[in-house]
């Protein structure tokens, strides 16, 4: 089976670390290209030929400076260094004509038996099965279709004046969870200005980095089963509100955090 996010991150390698692709609107959003998109394609020109499969990544940095149009992309990317315990990577993706719309910066490294201890448990929610389901599929942006939604708390409209919410999601068409469907995962909750006013409004992300907590082997046991997201906002002032998203497994295991800051104009 050929998952969507598979279809959608076409790699064509045409240099030593250049690679040709192009937008897909499947994944669309207001202007330009879901960001969680743009990280996964970043983050798979990364691990594209390479036989190493011990390096996994640990941490990425996504800027968004520029949506790029409908169309051709490229990324080119960089290794400033690799070691025994981490390998440091730069992607750069730019438009056709060579704008440059994003740039990051993901952290590779192997995982070993270690200690293990987190002080974040997964909070006591109600099963996928007896929440209600989200109004993804209701909403006029294609990216948020790609994704099969159950609200806990925090229903868009519902919920004015609160940035806390709980949502198991997953893949529509159940795409087993790896670093690549994790990455775009990260971007997934709506924005938090949204729910604190209970509409849209115009915003954009300009910079998210995401934690990737679990191994590989850790994703292959969750499949392609929900995972649990936490959302909320510390603060919202002077045009830039933050967004920090906690991500759990059906078994309670933190998978990902991910924190962004996120541009917007809205006075009152």
């Amino acid at each position: 089976m050929t998952f969507t996010l598979d279809d959608a991150l076409p790699l064509e390698r045409t240099a030593d670390d250049v690679y040709a692709s192009h937008t897909d609107m499947r994944y669309w959003n207001m202007i330009g290209p879901y960001g969680g998109w743009m990280a996964a394609l970043m983050l798979k020109a990364v691990l594209a030929d390479t036989d190493d499969t011990a390096f996994e990544p640990v941490a990425m940095t996504v800027d968004f400076m520029k949506a790029p149009g409908e169309g051709a992309i490229t990324l080119r990317r960089h290794c400033d260094r690799a070691g025994r315990t981490a390998a440091f990577w730069r992607v750069d993706l730019d438009a056709a004509d060579r704008t440059p719309c994003a740039r990051a910066i993901v952290t590779l490294a192997p995982h070993r038996p270690t200690l293990d201890f987190s002080k974040r448990k997964m909070p006591a929610v109600p099963s996928p099965e007896a929440a209600e389901e989200s109004m993804r599929k209701m909403i006029p942006i294609k990216w948020a279709n790609r994704y099969d939604g159950r609200v806990i708390k925090g229903k868009i409209g519902t919920s004015k004046g609160e940035t806390h919410s709980l949502e198991w999601i997953r893949e529509a068409d159940r795409r087993p969870l790896d670093f690549i469907s994790l990455a775009a995962l990260c971007d997934t909750p709506f924005p938090r200005l949204f729910m604190a006013t209970g509409q849209p409004s115009r915003i954009s992300t300009i910079t998210m980095t995401s934690y990737l907590h679990a191994s590989a082997a850790e994703l292959r046991d969750v499949g392609g089963a929900y995972i649990l997201s936490e959302s909320d906002c510390e603060r919202a002032v002077g045009g830039f509100f933050d967004q920090h998203t906690k991500f759990f497994s059906g078994a309670g295991h933190l998978l990902a955090t991910s924190h962004q800051m996120v541009w917007y104009d809205r006075e009152s």
